[in-house]
């Protein structure tokens, strides 16, 4: 709870500068029904037109199929096409009943064909049935913060109470991209997998991905397309100029290949990013004060960076608030101290500080029960018991 509320605070602290600190440059007038651009790094929002409105996501679903489909460390088994993965209506890789791939290929196919059939045959495999592969996909969506979104099926064909908003897919594609198979498949322009034809012969398959903006924007390298009827066209795009990964969504825009490079040249063009350490980087070590150890390292709890405006970056300065000591017990993950961001003198966000690991207070019958273990170790080292 408290790392929820601080990290509430920062995005509140973010929002009263940016709302008070304008972009040099007007961000663009997008046809999207919602859209957002969002920081990879730092998870702020550089742009936002009904962000959070409940949409139709298509097959912009498939990152969160994706992603469970790489956590779950199965990727070489072989899979087993069912009836009714190869029956899936829609885009396809045109599997059929019987055909075995393994969870890789599937996955390749999922992302650059968009494959709907594919999607189902992970879901089964995985989970046992589409059914439970949809519980384990709204759990997890909103074990990584996609709060905003329901799911009912795992490749994004339109279906009742199947939603998700411009900001949760920019969330999870946030989230995804740091897995490096996800990146991988989504920044693959075309590829060839091999696999038996009905008739049991050998032949190659060839996999060109839906994104088109691979081709058309030269920093693109990512994410997921997605069109239904009900949903319009719809995009999730990332790219990446120099230290700096934008993540750009648009939902249901007719104009979505030139709405995406708008948006994502409007971040780079207008915005910078500010690193100071990384999350879980080791900043300082701090003495403890009655603990069984005389000091515990300090770790940074998220990424301690910050996009500012072109205009503001040189105006950016950072505090490190934490103590010479603390009083044991101390516990992993307790916070000890922030990173503090300033502009202009003026604090926009916060940065958690916490300890590496647990220290028990220095008792004295823990001081006993720790030499007695020591004593133990070593007479049974020696064979003496």
């Amino acid at each position: 709870m408290a790392n929820k509320a601080g990290r509430l605070i920062s995005m509140l602290l973010i929002c009263i500068y940016l709302l008070t600190n304008p972009a040099q440059a007007a961000a663009p007038a997008v046809k999207a029904h919602s859209a957002i651009l969002m920081d990879a790094k730092t998870g702020q929002v550089l742009y936002d037109k009904n962000a959070n409105r409940h949409s139709a996501p298509a097959s912009t679903t498939k990152i969160i199929t994706a992603i469970i489909a790489i956590e779950s460390g199965r990727m070489e088994e072989t899979v087993k096409v069912s009836p009714r993965a190869a029956a899936t209506r829609g885009s396809s890789m045109h599997l059929y009943s019987g055909q075995e791939l393994t969870l890789r290929e599937l996955l390749t196919g999922l992302m650059l064909r968009s494959g709907n059939d594919a999607a189902v045959a992970i879901a089964e495999h995985l989970a046992g049935s589409v059914d439970a592969f949809v519980e384990i996909m709204n759990r997890r969506a909103r074990e990584i913060g996609a709060f905003n979104s329901n799911f009912r099926n795992p490749h994004g064909l339109s279906a009742a109470g199947h939603y998700s908003s411009a900001f949760d897919l920019a969330w999870l594609a946030r989230y995804a991209l740091a897995l490096p198979a996800f990146a991988d498949i989504v920044n693959t322009k075309e590829t060839e997998i091999e696999w038996l034809d009905r008739s049991g012969r050998e032949r190659d398959v060839n996999l060109r991905n839906t994104n088109k903006l691979l081709w058309m924007f030269e920093d693109a390298d990512g994410v997921k397309t997605g069109t239904t009827g009900e949903a319009g066209p719809c995009l999730v795009s990332s790219a990446t100029r120099g230290s700096q990964k934008l993540i750009a969504v648009v939902l249901n825009d007719p104009s979505r290949w030139v709405d995406s490079m708008q948006l994502l040249k409007y971040g780079f063009d207008v915005y910078e990013l500010y690193s100071f350490a990384e999350h879980g980087e080791v900043l300082a070590s701090i003495g403890v004060e009655h603990g069984l150890h005389t000091e515990v390292d300090i770790l940074v709890a998220a990424p301690a960076a910050l996009v500012a405006t072109t205009a503001d970056f040189a105006e950016i300065s950072v505090e490190v608030d934490l103590p010479e000591t603390i009083k044991a017990p101390i516990f992993k993950g307790q916070k000890v101290g922030e990173i503090i961001f300033f502009v202009r003198d003026k604090a926009v966000k916060t940065v958690d500080l916490v300890a590496a690991k647990d220290v028990e207070e220095k008792t004295i019958a823990r001081t006993l029960f720790n030499q007695l273990l020591r004593a133990f170790r070593y007479l049974a080292g020696w064979g003496l018991l």
